[in-house]
């Protein structure tokens, strides 16, 4: 029998030692917790070595870091662990907007429903649910375009993705179905108080299939957070709501 196995309490340390490398991307414990769906006092009792995380709670911490259990057995430098993605550095040393700058007051994770509004006409015109997820490395966003908007296609087809950043107060999203159909990018800053749960500002639509090829509407975003009940709800409104878009004269 090999001399150098380990007791729990060391796989422990060993645990809570690679948590805490991993968590440090991050300026906030709490918030870091809100993302990962799990309680404040239990993660600190992993980042502590106290206890180990269940299995389905282990297989979230490592989809959200990308890493993989091994961070159970091994200290996180003999991981082989994959290359950090090049928009990484964009996003943090020319943009200014890495995972730490783009925290959870500017821009929460979660499902958010976007309405948008013609300039000239004061009813929506536009309505789309989609989901905001903080990665270690960005934050994306991840969507479909609803039936009438481009009816008759399967959901791979109408299927939104994006990656979101800020500068200063301000979001930036920039969001687009494949090949860039339907492009869209949002410009929307956080309301104060009562509205804190609403974000407003400008959408500039870039379209392959109407006559107009760029377009600019006004934007509201309303955070959903991870409600099934309010996520549903807006999922109906978008899709019995929605107005066909206009197709080309002539």
């Amino acid at each position: 029998m090999t001399r150098d196995i380990r007791n729990p309490a060391e796989l422990r340390r060993m645990f809570g030692a690679n948590l805490r490398r991993l968590a440090q991307q991050y300026s906030s414990v709490s918030e870091l917790c809100r993302q990962l769906g799990i309680n404040r006092t239990q993660f600190n009792r992993y980042l502590g070595g106290e206890s180990f995380p269940r299995p389905d709670v282990l297989d979230r911490i490592c989809r959200f870091f990308e890493v993989d259990a091994r961070i159970l057995l091994r200290p996180l430098d003999e991981i082989d662990r994959a290359p950090a993605h090049p928009a990484a550095a964009a996003l943090s040393d020319f943009l200014g907007s890495g995972p730490t700058t783009l925290t959870e007051n500017l821009f929460p994770a979660g499902f958010y429903y976007a309405t948008e509004t013609e300039l000239d006409e004061p009813q929506p015109s536009r309505h789309r649910l989609f989901q905001a997820r903080r990665l270690p490395q960005c934050t994306i966003v991840r969507g479909y375009e609803p039936h009438p908007v481009m009816p008759g296609l399967p959901p791979a087809e109408r299927e939104i993705q994006g990656i979101a950043a800020c500068a200063g107060q301000q979001i930036y999203i920039l969001m687009s179905c494949r090949a860039s159909q339907n492009s869209r990018i949002y410009l929307v800053t956080r309301g104060t108080d009562e509205n804190a749960d609403r974000w407003r500002g400008v959408a500039i639509c870039l379209s392959k299939t109407t006559a107009s090829a760029t377009t600019m509407r006004r934007i509201l975003l309303r955070h959903l957070g991870e409600d099934p009940g309010a996520v549903l709800a807006a999922a109906r409104t978008a899709r019995h709501s929605e107005r066909p878009a206009p197709q080309p004269v002539g």
